[in-house]
Parts: C-alpha cells; sequence; structure tokens
C-alpha cells in the first residue's frame, strides 16, 4: 500500500530567507535523489522514482513537505522521513 509523509516544522527565518533556502534544498534534492523539481510560485513539485507527487513550500513561519509515496518506497517510508526532517534541520536551523 502507498504511504503519504507530511512533515511542518517551523523556521527562524524571513519568508524569503525560507524560499531561498527552500530552492538550495531542492537542488540538493535534486542531485542526490534523482528526483525532479518543478516550480509553481513558491512552491516546489517533487517527481521521480518512488515519489508519486509532492511538493514543498514555505510560508512566514513554516517549511512543509508533503510526499505521496510509491510502493516499494513505501517500505522504507520511515527512513524517508527521518532523511527529510534531517535535511530540513540542517537547511533552515
Amino acid at each position: 500500500m502507498a504511504k503519504s509523509i507530511k512533515v511542518t516544522r517551523p523556521h527562524k527565518t524571513t519568508a524569503e530567507g525560507a524560499r531561498q533556502k527552500l530552492r538550495a534544498l531542492a537542488g540538493e534534492i535534486e542531485s542526490r535523489y534523482g528526483l525532479s523539481v518543478s516550480w509553481k510560485g513558491d512552491v516546489a513539485h517533487v517527481s521521480g522514482r518512488g515519489v508519486k507527487k509532492g511538493t514543498a513550500s514555505v510560508d512566514e513561519r513554516n517549511v512543509t513537505v508533503d510526499l505521496s509515496l510509491g510502493m516499494p518506497a513505501s517500505l522504507v517510508a520511515s527512513k524517508i522521513e527521518a532523511g527529510i526532517e534531517k535535511a530540513i534541520s540542517e537547511q533552515f536551523g
């Protein structure tokens, strides 16, 4: 069965600063995991192997990553979620 992951964490920067950090994080995701990231306004749309669909966004207070995983990736969803948490902590503090 497919699994969804949603991580929302507060950030300690301005909305513009958070957008810049999200763009840097998206670039890392593309190069490290081979996923495709396309932008529509301030929302990054993520797709690729293991990810049916996903978004990453920031607002004045929070950064949110929301992914719908395919079946094979769902088997390691807890590791993926931990990796997302770690990446957000590293990028946003």
